[in-house]
């Protein structure tokens, strides 16, 4: 049985409140394991991925639904986004069986919804956690999810200086919903960066962006005002120096300052957003 995820709506920054927990975010897939009639993996959109995590099934036997974020790990122990999303993207059981070790998983739970018969979305948070800890069996793979009460502004210091993706926070008093609400906010760690707009998509003017040495950065939508698309636009067509049936490219000439969630190996910003010119 699928119970339909509470998602997260955005805090302005972190801040102090007695009526809040805050929690770390991973960056990973969200995850709910079922096994009310045998053990499922969905994701947040009610997609079963059993066949790409078999050891996490093998991980966890109790009769529960929980809640949870999947990530991948390095050899060091650190978060690997594209190793997880390797595995995610998988088919072939052969292949995933050889991975398993090569790219392995780290399942960090934060919710319990259902034990033994009992739906528990109605319970407040503050009492699913208290189960959580009661019912769920750390190992290997399994971790609960560690939280503090209260302080969001030293938490969110303690978020930066280990490069974690971000800060969660929680209302004590929360049901689970299974809708996007205020009870549940995210606070991102962006990372920023000095960018050169290289040259801008035909189609709907989206940025092309580049780090100094000219390799690709990533392509930019978000963030950017129509009154600082529309100067760019002029000066950016005094700059065409080539295109091609997608792009217009540009000398390198105009620099702008990004923000995103980190870099990918190749350099690639994730969820680049637009935050100002570099005049």
């Amino acid at each position: 049985m699928f119970y339909p995820p509470m998602l997260l709506e955005t805090a302005p920054g972190p801040f102090y409140s007695s009526d809040f927990i805050f929690e770390p975010k991973y960056d990973g897939i969200r995850v709910q394991f079922s096994n009310i009639y045998k053990p499922i993996l969905y994701t947040r959109n009610g997609s079963i991925i059993n066949t790409q995590f078999p050891e996490l099934l093998d991980s966890l036997s109790k009769n529960v639904v929980i809640d949870g974020e999947l990530i991948g790990l390095t050899k060091e122990g650190k978060e690997d986004f594209e190793g997880v999303m390797k595995r995610f993207r998988m088919r072939k059981k052969e292949k995933i069986a050889d991975h398993i070790t090569l790219n392995p998983i780290s399942y960090k739970v934060f919710d319990i919804l259902y034990y033994e018969g009992q739906d528990l979305r109605n319970k407040i948070l503050l009492e699913r956690k208290d189960l959580l800890e009661d019912i769920i069996v750390e190992n290997n793979i399994v971790n609960i999810v560690p939280h503090i009460i209260a302080d969001g502004i030293n938490y969110f210091e303690h978020v930066k200086k280990f490069g974690l993706e971000g800060m969660v926070a929680k209302k004590l008093s929360s049901p689970y919903l299974g809708k996007r609400s205020s009870y549940w906010l995210k606070v991102i760690n962006w990372l920023e960066t000095d960018a050169i707009i290289s040259g801008y998509r035909k189609k709907d003017n989206a940025l092309l962006c580049s780090h100094k040495d000219g390799t690709t950065l990533g392509l930019v939508l978000n963030g950017i005002s129509t009154n600082q698309r529309e100067a760019l636009l002029k000066v950016a067509k005094q700059l065409i120096h080539r295109e091609d049936s997608e792009y217009f490219y540009l000398q390198p000439l105009l620099k702008c300052k990004l923000k995103g969630r980190g870099f990918l190996s190749n350099g690639i910003l994730r969820s680049p957003s637009f935050i100002d010119f570099i005049l």
